[in-house]
């Protein structure tokens, strides 16, 4: 009979604890549920606090407060604001001037740090250093430097909005016909191999592209150095005798060439002596059509001065032009991509996507504005009268508003230059039509947008750097152009690396923008303060303005991370 064997297992301990209570996971819950409510305790106890403290002063936070009459103007504002309107509109205001910052910031940010990014790996030395300079001293400065330079060095630097910078100066001005035509020939060289899928020989296309472009250079330097006048006696005076002979010579010099500039150099040399010969024997006429220019952009110390566009009664028609444009040019798109993963052709799909919304845009246009207008229109004049009376009677005399000229316009948008403001002395007060933006909005968006941009590069380029160089050369020996192996291979490899850091800089592009109060915009943190200053509602205005930037964080937190969502690299 076997002996009976001791039990292994020890005795259990009685404890004077339930059993849930020795739970692990029970534990861990009471834990949080404790510093929780601790935590609970000791924010109504300082809030409780606060409010006893401000109760006793007469300033307990409410909302109501913003339905009372503001009374203090705003520098950058619109038309429906004024002194009268309440708190709540003054920080509408900010909100929307705060907005304008961040949406256009994040754009042009977006666009010049992925161009200085690029920069920063161009093989050009000079190029790849001044950006690597730049981008490391724009880095390494604060902020707030960088917004005070440009607001007391930059924009104070510009001339007096009495004679400001003009872009497109106005006058009547003389359009040669040869450049239109010199226009048209580029073009069409350059488009026509990707249209037809031309594969002519390098090196003569080289030369015909050099021969060209130095043909048209000489044709254009040859009439801005010397006077338009023909003649057998110029032909053969000493002067065109040494040009032809200089001319031949390097020509000559240049077949000598064995490096790889030999085709460049022909091309040029030969071109430029062909535009001569076409300048001196008079091939190529002087004459033009008149054209009248007026200044489209004021530049001075009191802001930019822009150009207004507004949609007339045609701009629904135009539009649908366009809508048409857009999708033939989607179709064309999706087709000729479907073709190629059939055939392996390759085609042009950008090209044929534009040239199909261009062709659309213009043919549009160009016949929503044949329709004819209205030969006689009621005008309303100062004493309440109406009379009806020619359209071009009523331009001339200035008898049209822009409703009026939105509704009687042939074209299907209204361009309204800006016009300054004389006094009656004779000296320019202001601007009596366009959009003006103020110097410190411009020096606000340059300083963010420059600030952010320099971190952006850093983040393209490693994003660059991060894709494997045997990818790159792999599409190379497939025959992938550049272009190709950028859109198809580096740039959605890359954009997996790019985008989770590029959310941040987005993010600090829009809480930076409340250090607008160091060049006296008024955005919303500026606005707010002087509604807490007047009101005495501090606490409600901080929280406002917490609150308002947590909104906007947390929006573009979330189209930053749809976008990762969309690159980012799909497992099994």
């Amino acid at each position: 009979m076997a002996a009976l064997q001791p039990d292994p297992t020890p005795p259990r301990r009685s404890s004077l604890l339930p059993a849930f209570l020795r739970d692990e996971r029970i534990l861990s819950v009471l834990g949080q549920l404790i510093f929780a409510f601790v935590l609970v305790y000791l924010v109504s106890l300082l809030w409780g606090s606060i409010m006893t403290s401000l109760n006793s002063k007469n300033l307990t936070p409410n909302l109501g407060f913003l339905t009372n009459r503001a009374g203090f103007d705003i520098g950058e504002r619109p038309e429906w604001y004024s002194s009268d309107s309440s708190y709540g509109d003054a920080f509408k205001v900010g909100l929307i001037n705060s907005l304008r910052i961040i949406s256009v910031g994040l754009v042009l940010t977006t666009v010049l740090g992925v161009l200085a990014g690029i920069f920063l790996l161009s093989s050009n030395w000079l190029l790849r250093n001044v950006t690597r300079g730049a981008v490391e001293i724009l880095r390494n400065t604060p902020v707030l430097v960088q917004l005070i330079f440009w607001y007391a060095i930059v924009i104070s630097s510009l001339p007096d909005f009495r004679t400001p910078l003009t872009v497109l100066p106005e006058g009547r001005y003389a359009i040669p016909w040869r450049w239109p035509i010199e226009l048209i020939i580029l073009a069409v060289w350059f488009i026509y191999p990707y249209l037809n899928k031309v594969n002519t020989h390098l090196p003569r296309r080289i030369l015909r592209t050099a021969l060209l472009i130095a043909t048209i250079v000489a044709i254009e330097v040859a009439f801005f150095f010397v006077p338009a006048s023909y003649g057998f006696a110029q032909i053969i005076s000493s002067g065109f005798i040494v040009y032809v002979v200089i001319s031949v010579v390097l020509i000559a010099a240049a077949t000598q060439i064995k490096t790889g500039f030999r085709w460049q150099a022909i091309g040029l040399t030969i071109g430029q002596f062909i535009g001569g010969l076409l300048f001196y024997f008079g091939v190529v006429p002087n004459s033009g059509f008149p054209i009248d220019l007026f200044p489209t952009l004021f530049i001075s110390r009191r802001g930019f001065a822009f150009p207004e566009f507004h949609p007339t009664a045609r701009f629904s028609e135009w539009m649908a032009y366009v809508a048409l444009g857009v999708t033939l040019a989607l179709i064309l798109w999706f087709y000729l991509g479907r073709v190629t993963e059939q055939t392996g052709r390759q085609y042009p799909r950008p090209l044929y996507a534009l040239l199909s919304i261009v062709v659309f845009v213009v043919v549009g246009w160009v016949a929503v504005g044949a329709e004819p207008a209205p030969t006689t229109i009621p005008v309303t004049g100062a004493d309440g009268t109406t009379t009806f009376m020619p359209l071009a009677d009523a331009r001339a005399g200035n008898l049209l508003t822009t409703a009026d000229e939105q509704l009687y316009s042939t074209s299907p948008l209204l361009y309204i230059a800006p016009v300054q403001r004389v006094n009656a002395a004779g000296v320019v007060s202001g601007y009596v039509s366009g959009t003006q933006v103020s110097p410190e909005y411009i020096a606000l968006l340059l300083g963010l947008v420059v600030y952010t941009a320099a971190f952006i590069a850093e983040i393209v380029r490693a994003g660059i750097l991060a894709v494997p160089k045997g990818q790159i050369e792999a599409s190379r020996a497939l025959g992938f152009t550049t272009s190709q192996t950028l859109r198809m291979i580096i740039l959605p490899q890359a954009m997996r690396v790019i985008i989770p850091p590029l959310a941040s800089q987005y993010l600090n592009l829009a809480k930076n923008s409340s250090l607008a109060i160091a060049v006296a915009f008024a955005d919303l943190v500026q606005i707010t303060y002087t509604i807490m200053n007047q009101s005495g509602q501090s606490i409600t205005g901080i929280t406002m303005i917490m609150l308002t930037y947590l909104t906007i964080s947390l929006i573009i937190a979330l189209f930053t991370n749809l976008a990762n969502r969309r690159f980012q690299l799909v497992t099994r």
